[in-house]
Protein backbone atom coordinates (compact mmCIF):
# COMPACT_ATOMS: atom_id res chain seq x y z
CA UNK A 1 0.00 0.00 0.00
CA UNK A 2 1.05 3.36 -0.55
CA UNK A 3 1.32 4.32 3.28
CA UNK A 4 4.04 1.62 3.72
CA UNK A 5 6.13 3.54 0.85
CA UNK A 6 8.18 6.26 2.89
CA UNK A 7 7.99 9.55 1.46
CA UNK A 8 7.37 10.26 -2.58
CA UNK A 9 3.65 12.06 -1.51
CA UNK A 10 3.98 13.97 -4.93
CA UNK A 11 4.79 10.32 -7.35
CA UNK A 12 1.91 8.56 -4.96
CA UNK A 13 -0.74 11.28 -5.79
CA UNK A 14 0.55 11.51 -9.44
CA UNK A 15 -0.26 7.60 -10.18
CA UNK A 16 -3.76 8.03 -8.15
CA UNK A 17 -4.36 10.96 -9.96
CA UNK A 18 -3.50 8.85 -13.63
CA UNK A 19 -6.11 5.78 -12.42
CA UNK A 20 -8.65 7.96 -11.47
CA UNK A 21 -8.39 10.56 -14.62
CA UNK A 22 -7.93 7.30 -17.07
CA UNK A 23 -5.03 8.75 -18.47
CA UNK A 24 -2.46 5.79 -17.23
CA UNK A 25 0.16 4.75 -19.54
CA UNK A 26 0.63 1.14 -20.45
CA UNK A 27 3.84 0.98 -20.11
CA UNK A 28 6.20 2.98 -17.27
CA UNK A 29 9.75 3.15 -15.97
CA UNK A 30 10.21 3.50 -12.27
CA UNK A 31 13.89 4.68 -12.40
CA UNK A 32 15.40 4.30 -8.80
CA UNK A 33 17.27 2.47 -6.89
CA UNK A 34 15.11 -0.12 -5.17
CA UNK A 35 16.62 1.58 -1.95
CA UNK A 36 14.97 4.70 -2.84
CA UNK A 37 11.33 3.19 -3.09
CA UNK A 38 11.02 2.32 -7.05
CA UNK A 39 9.86 -1.01 -6.47
CA UNK A 40 7.94 -0.57 -3.70
CA UNK A 41 5.73 2.12 -5.48
CA UNK A 42 5.65 -0.28 -8.52
CA UNK A 43 4.19 -2.78 -6.11
CA UNK A 44 1.86 -0.04 -4.59
CA UNK A 45 0.14 1.17 -7.62
CA UNK A 46 -0.44 -2.17 -8.65
CA UNK A 47 -2.36 -2.83 -5.39
CA UNK A 48 -4.38 0.54 -6.24
CA UNK A 49 -5.16 -0.90 -9.59
CA UNK A 50 -6.57 -4.39 -8.73
CA UNK A 51 -8.28 -3.06 -5.38
CA UNK A 52 -11.98 -3.28 -5.38
CA UNK A 53 -12.83 -1.93 -1.95
CA UNK A 54 -13.69 1.47 -1.14
CA UNK A 55 -10.13 3.36 -2.44
CA UNK A 56 -9.35 7.04 -2.03
CA UNK A 57 -6.06 8.34 -1.60
CA UNK A 58 -4.68 4.63 -0.99
CA UNK A 59 -6.01 1.03 -1.66
CA UNK A 60 -8.72 -0.47 1.18
CA UNK A 61 -6.31 -3.26 2.62
CA UNK A 62 -8.42 -5.08 3.33
CA UNK A 63 -10.67 -6.83 0.22
CA UNK A 64 -9.96 -10.05 -1.73
CA UNK A 65 -7.90 -8.62 -4.03
CA UNK A 66 -6.02 -6.45 -1.93
CA UNK A 67 -5.48 -9.32 0.40
CA UNK A 68 -3.89 -12.11 -2.61
CA UNK A 69 -1.51 -8.89 -3.94
CA UNK A 70 0.10 -8.65 -0.03
CA UNK A 71 1.04 -12.41 -0.46
CA UNK A 72 2.22 -11.65 -3.96
CA UNK A 73 -0.30 -14.22 -5.38
CA UNK A 74 -3.35 -12.15 -7.47
CA UNK A 75 -3.95 -13.91 -10.81
CA UNK A 76 -3.70 -11.10 -12.29
CA UNK A 77 0.00 -9.77 -11.14
CA UNK A 78 3.02 -10.99 -13.04
CA UNK A 79 6.63 -11.07 -12.21
CA UNK A 80 9.60 -10.83 -14.09
CA UNK A 81 13.12 -11.02 -12.29
CA UNK A 82 16.84 -11.37 -13.03
CA UNK A 83 17.70 -15.31 -12.70
CA UNK A 84 20.91 -17.52 -12.51
CA UNK A 85 20.68 -20.57 -15.06
CA UNK A 86 19.94 -23.67 -13.53
CA UNK A 87 17.81 -25.33 -16.74
CA UNK A 88 17.95 -24.98 -20.24
CA UNK A 89 15.19 -22.89 -20.09
CA UNK A 90 15.80 -20.02 -17.27
CA UNK A 91 12.44 -18.17 -16.40
CA UNK A 92 11.36 -16.19 -13.34
CA UNK A 93 8.55 -18.62 -12.44
CA UNK A 94 11.54 -21.13 -11.10
CA UNK A 95 12.15 -18.27 -8.29
CA UNK A 96 8.79 -17.55 -7.88
CA UNK A 97 8.76 -18.65 -3.66
CA UNK A 98 11.83 -17.51 -3.28
CA UNK A 99 10.93 -13.92 -4.77
CA UNK A 100 7.28 -13.89 -3.18
CA UNK A 101 9.43 -14.75 0.30
CA UNK A 102 11.90 -11.80 -0.31
CA UNK A 103 8.82 -9.30 -0.83
CA UNK A 104 6.85 -10.73 2.29
CA UNK A 105 9.72 -9.46 4.05
CA UNK A 106 10.68 -6.15 2.47
CA UNK A 107 10.30 -4.39 -0.36
CA UNK A 108 13.37 -2.33 0.12
CA UNK A 109 16.52 -4.50 -0.95
CA UNK A 110 19.48 -4.75 -3.43
CA UNK A 111 20.61 -7.72 -5.79
CA UNK A 112 22.93 -8.81 -2.91
CA UNK A 113 20.19 -9.72 -1.03
CA UNK A 114 18.25 -11.27 -3.86
CA UNK A 115 21.63 -13.85 -4.68
CA UNK A 116 21.27 -14.75 -1.30
CA UNK A 117 17.67 -15.63 -1.42
CA UNK A 118 18.20 -17.68 -4.44
CA UNK A 119 20.68 -19.52 -3.05
CA UNK A 120 22.92 -19.11 -5.97
CA UNK A 121 27.02 -20.40 -6.33
CA UNK A 122 29.68 -17.53 -6.06
CA UNK A 123 30.39 -17.56 -9.71
CA UNK A 124 26.84 -17.00 -11.03
CA UNK A 125 25.29 -13.88 -12.36
CA UNK A 126 22.09 -13.21 -13.08
CA UNK A 127 19.80 -12.31 -16.13
CA UNK A 128 16.62 -12.10 -17.93
CA UNK A 129 17.13 -14.59 -20.65
CA UNK A 130 15.86 -15.30 -24.16
CA UNK A 131 13.05 -17.51 -22.61
CA UNK A 132 11.25 -15.23 -20.37
CA UNK A 133 10.02 -13.59 -23.54
CA UNK A 134 7.58 -16.27 -24.23
CA UNK A 135 6.76 -16.83 -20.59
CA UNK A 136 5.86 -13.15 -21.03
CA UNK A 137 3.67 -13.40 -23.81
CA UNK A 138 1.83 -16.67 -22.54
CA UNK A 139 0.99 -15.23 -19.98
CA UNK A 140 -0.54 -11.92 -21.17
CA UNK A 141 -2.03 -13.54 -23.88
CA UNK A 142 -4.57 -15.02 -21.28
CA UNK A 143 -7.85 -13.07 -20.12
CA UNK A 144 -7.37 -11.67 -16.81
CA UNK A 145 -9.09 -13.41 -14.28
CA UNK A 146 -10.40 -11.43 -11.62
CA UNK A 147 -9.53 -7.63 -12.57
CA UNK A 148 -9.90 -5.39 -15.01
CA UNK A 149 -6.45 -5.20 -15.42
CA UNK A 150 -3.31 -7.64 -16.30
CA UNK A 151 -0.17 -6.43 -14.69
CA UNK A 152 3.34 -7.60 -15.38
CA UNK A 153 5.59 -5.77 -12.95
CA UNK A 154 9.69 -6.20 -14.41
CA UNK A 155 12.79 -5.32 -11.91
CA UNK A 156 15.93 -4.91 -13.37
CA UNK A 157 14.93 -4.83 -16.82
CA UNK A 158 18.56 -3.72 -17.71
CA UNK A 159 19.34 -7.32 -17.08
CA UNK A 160 17.53 -8.43 -20.04
CA UNK A 161 20.06 -10.11 -22.43
CA UNK A 162 19.70 -8.08 -26.01
CA UNK A 163 17.20 -11.33 -27.49
CA UNK A 164 14.59 -10.80 -25.10
CA UNK A 165 15.01 -7.03 -25.25
CA UNK A 166 13.82 -7.34 -28.80
CA UNK A 167 10.75 -9.83 -28.46
CA UNK A 168 9.54 -7.74 -25.90
CA UNK A 169 9.68 -4.71 -27.58
CA UNK A 170 6.99 -5.61 -30.05
CA UNK A 171 4.79 -6.92 -26.65
CA UNK A 172 5.10 -3.12 -25.59
CA UNK A 173 4.41 -1.22 -29.24
CA UNK A 174 1.26 -3.94 -29.61
CA UNK A 175 0.01 -4.17 -25.85
CA UNK A 176 -2.59 -6.37 -25.23
CA UNK A 177 -6.15 -4.40 -24.26
CA UNK A 178 -5.81 -3.76 -20.04
CA UNK A 179 -2.12 -4.18 -19.57
CA UNK A 180 0.00 -2.82 -17.35
CA UNK A 181 4.05 -2.82 -17.79
CA UNK A 182 5.54 -1.42 -14.23
CA UNK A 183 9.27 -1.61 -14.97
CA UNK A 184 12.17 -0.81 -11.75
CA UNK A 185 15.26 0.40 -12.81
CA UNK A 186 18.45 0.93 -11.01
CA UNK A 187 20.61 1.65 -14.01
CA UNK A 188 17.58 2.88 -16.84
CA UNK A 189 20.44 3.91 -19.60
CA UNK A 190 21.16 0.28 -19.90
CA UNK A 191 17.99 -0.50 -21.26
CA UNK A 192 18.40 -0.21 -25.01
CA UNK A 193 17.00 3.25 -26.60
CA UNK A 194 14.16 1.94 -28.47
CA UNK A 195 12.00 0.14 -25.31
CA UNK A 196 13.08 3.47 -23.73
CA UNK A 197 11.50 5.08 -25.74
CA UNK A 198 8.19 3.47 -25.61
CA UNK A 199 8.05 4.14 -21.59
CA UNK A 200 6.82 6.49 -19.56
CA UNK A 201 9.71 7.35 -17.31
CA UNK A 202 8.82 8.38 -13.71
CA UNK A 203 11.55 9.22 -12.14
CA UNK A 204 12.58 8.36 -8.26
CA UNK A 205 14.64 10.11 -6.34
CA UNK A 206 16.61 9.49 -3.16
CA UNK A 207 14.74 9.87 0.24
CA UNK A 208 15.22 12.87 2.13
CA UNK A 209 17.54 12.35 5.14
CA UNK A 210 14.86 14.10 7.80
CA UNK A 211 12.66 10.73 6.17
CA UNK A 212 14.88 8.30 6.62
CA UNK A 213 15.59 9.32 10.34
CA UNK A 214 12.14 9.69 11.42
CA UNK A 215 11.33 6.08 9.72
CA UNK A 216 14.58 4.90 11.94
CA UNK A 217 13.16 6.78 15.26
CA UNK A 218 9.80 4.99 14.79
CA UNK A 219 10.44 1.69 13.14
CA UNK A 220 13.51 0.57 15.15
CA UNK A 221 13.22 2.54 17.96
CA UNK A 222 16.93 4.22 17.49
CA UNK A 223 17.70 6.93 19.49
CA UNK A 224 17.53 10.39 17.48
CA UNK A 225 21.01 11.34 17.14
CA UNK A 226 22.14 7.83 16.13
CA UNK A 227 19.52 7.82 13.62
CA UNK A 228 20.33 10.99 12.33
CA UNK A 229 23.77 9.91 12.12
CA UNK A 230 23.10 6.88 10.04
CA UNK A 231 20.36 8.69 7.12
CA UNK A 232 23.01 10.87 6.93
CA UNK A 233 26.02 8.48 5.78
CA UNK A 234 22.80 6.14 3.79
CA UNK A 235 22.58 9.02 1.21
CA UNK A 236 18.75 9.14 0.90
CA UNK A 237 18.24 5.18 0.44
CA UNK A 238 16.37 3.13 2.84
CA UNK A 239 18.19 -0.14 2.33
CA UNK A 240 21.54 0.90 2.70
CA UNK A 241 20.56 2.44 6.12
CA UNK A 242 19.03 -0.88 7.31
CA UNK A 243 22.71 -2.76 6.55
CA UNK A 244 23.62 -0.03 8.64
CA UNK A 245 22.00 -0.84 11.70
CA UNK A 246 23.55 -4.48 11.34
CA UNK A 247 27.00 -4.10 9.66
CA UNK A 248 26.90 -7.61 7.48
CA UNK A 249 30.37 -9.64 7.69
CA UNK A 250 30.93 -8.66 3.48
CA UNK A 251 30.87 -5.37 4.87
CA UNK A 252 33.53 -5.55 7.36
CA UNK A 253 35.55 -8.04 4.87
CA UNK A 254 34.88 -5.24 1.85
CA UNK A 255 36.81 -2.65 4.40
CA UNK A 256 39.52 -4.64 5.48
CA UNK A 257 40.70 -5.85 1.92
CA UNK A 258 40.55 -2.09 0.61
CA UNK A 259 42.70 -1.11 3.55
CA UNK A 260 44.93 -3.94 3.03
CA UNK A 261 45.32 -2.91 -0.85
CA UNK A 262 46.14 0.29 0.15
CA UNK A 263 49.08 -0.22 2.48
CA UNK A 264 50.64 -3.39 0.50
CA UNK A 265 50.44 -0.69 -2.58
CA UNK A 266 52.12 1.79 -0.91
CA UNK A 267 54.74 -0.30 0.59
CA UNK A 268 54.88 -2.07 -3.00
CA UNK A 269 55.23 -5.32 -1.73
CA UNK A 270 54.76 -7.83 -4.63
CA UNK A 271 54.57 -10.98 -3.22
CA UNK A 272 51.92 -10.17 -0.53
CA UNK A 273 49.89 -8.10 -3.08
CA UNK A 274 50.00 -11.35 -5.43
CA UNK A 275 48.43 -12.86 -1.95
CA UNK A 276 46.09 -10.42 -1.74
CA UNK A 277 45.09 -10.97 -5.79
CA UNK A 278 44.76 -14.77 -4.82
CA UNK A 279 42.27 -14.28 -2.19
CA UNK A 280 40.12 -11.51 -4.22
CA UNK A 281 39.91 -14.47 -7.03
CA UNK A 282 38.66 -17.11 -5.29
CA UNK A 283 36.00 -14.89 -4.29
CA UNK A 284 33.07 -15.42 -6.68
CA UNK A 285 32.20 -12.36 -8.99
CA UNK A 286 29.70 -10.97 -7.08
CA UNK A 287 31.59 -10.40 -4.59
CA UNK A 288 34.17 -9.27 -6.54
CA UNK A 289 31.97 -6.56 -7.96
CA UNK A 290 30.87 -5.40 -4.92
CA UNK A 291 34.35 -4.78 -3.43
CA UNK A 292 35.60 -2.93 -6.03
CA UNK A 293 32.21 -0.84 -6.06
CA UNK A 294 32.85 -0.26 -2.31
CA UNK A 295 36.70 0.71 -3.39
CA UNK A 296 35.27 3.28 -5.68
CA UNK A 297 33.12 4.89 -2.97
CA UNK A 298 36.30 4.90 -0.65
CA UNK A 299 38.39 6.85 -2.80
CA UNK A 300 35.58 9.54 -3.06
CA UNK A 301 35.21 9.52 0.32
CA UNK A 302 38.98 10.15 1.56
CA UNK A 303 39.08 12.71 -1.00
CA UNK A 304 36.03 14.49 -0.49
CA UNK A 305 37.19 14.40 3.54
CA UNK A 306 40.42 16.55 2.97
CA UNK A 307 38.03 19.59 2.20
CA UNK A 308 36.61 19.45 5.67
CA UNK A 309 32.83 19.38 4.73
CA UNK A 310 31.38 16.53 7.11
CA UNK A 311 27.93 16.91 5.17
CA UNK A 312 29.09 15.89 2.35
CA UNK A 313 30.74 12.68 4.13
CA UNK A 314 29.30 9.22 3.81
CA UNK A 315 31.30 7.17 5.93
CA UNK A 316 30.44 4.72 8.65
CA UNK A 317 32.62 4.86 12.02
CA UNK A 318 34.66 1.94 10.86
CA UNK A 319 35.61 3.71 7.74
CA UNK A 320 36.47 6.89 9.15
CA UNK A 321 38.55 5.20 11.66
CA UNK A 322 40.94 4.53 8.46
CA UNK A 323 40.03 7.88 7.34
CA UNK A 324 41.82 9.97 9.49
CA UNK A 325 45.40 8.92 8.26
CA UNK A 326 44.88 7.59 4.87
CA UNK A 327 42.30 10.51 3.23
CA UNK A 328 45.83 12.87 2.56
CA UNK A 329 47.09 10.16 0.30
CA UNK A 330 44.19 10.87 -2.10
CA UNK A 331 43.79 14.19 -3.54
CA UNK A 332 43.54 15.99 -6.68
CA UNK A 333 46.61 14.76 -8.60
CA UNK A 334 45.37 10.81 -8.54
CA UNK A 335 41.68 10.91 -6.90
CA UNK A 336 40.63 10.93 -10.86
CA UNK A 337 42.88 7.81 -12.62
CA UNK A 338 42.35 6.06 -8.92
CA UNK A 339 38.93 6.22 -9.83
CA UNK A 340 39.15 5.37 -13.94
CA UNK A 341 40.91 2.24 -12.41
CA UNK A 342 38.40 0.64 -9.51
CA UNK A 343 35.74 1.46 -12.75
CA UNK A 344 37.34 -0.28 -15.33
CA UNK A 345 38.10 -3.66 -13.02
CA UNK A 346 34.22 -3.34 -12.10
CA UNK A 347 33.54 -3.42 -15.69
CA UNK A 348 36.15 -5.70 -17.20
CA UNK A 349 34.67 -8.42 -14.10
CA UNK A 350 31.13 -7.88 -15.04
CA UNK A 351 31.86 -8.71 -19.03
CA UNK A 352 33.45 -12.41 -17.21
CA UNK A 353 37.04 -10.69 -17.80
CA UNK A 354 40.20 -12.76 -16.29
CA UNK A 355 40.20 -11.86 -12.46
CA UNK A 356 43.43 -12.47 -11.55
CA UNK A 357 44.94 -10.32 -14.42
CA UNK A 358 42.17 -7.68 -13.92
CA UNK A 359 42.98 -7.60 -10.55
CA UNK A 360 47.13 -8.22 -10.75
CA UNK A 361 46.49 -4.71 -13.17
CA UNK A 362 44.56 -3.10 -11.40
CA UNK A 363 47.45 -3.22 -7.91
CA UNK A 364 50.26 -2.23 -10.08
CA UNK A 365 48.05 0.86 -11.29
CA UNK A 366 46.98 1.95 -7.78
CA UNK A 367 51.04 1.34 -6.26
CA UNK A 368 51.83 4.13 -9.48
CA UNK A 369 49.32 6.41 -8.73
CA UNK A 370 49.10 6.48 -4.87
CA UNK A 371 53.06 6.12 -4.01
CA UNK A 372 54.49 7.75 -7.74
CA UNK A 373 58.22 7.19 -7.87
Amino acid sequence: MFKDVIGHEDIKQRLITSLRTGRISHAQLFAGETGYGSLALALAFAQYVFCTGDKKEDACGECPSCRKIQKYIHPDLHFVFPVVRKTKSPVSDEYINEWRRLLTRTNYFGLEEWYTEMGVEDNAQAAIYTEESANILRKLNLKSFESDYKILVMWLPEKMNPECSNKLLKIIEEPFDKTLFLMVSEHPEQIINTIQSRLQRIHIPPLHQEQIQRQLIAEKGIAAQKAEEYAHVASGNWYKALRLLDETEEQIYNQEKFISLMRLCWERKMLPVNEWVNEICSLGRERQKNFLAHASRMIRENFVRNFGLEQLNYMTEREKNFSQRFAPYVHEGNVIPLSNEFERAYSDISRNGNAKIIFTDLCIKVMQNIRPN
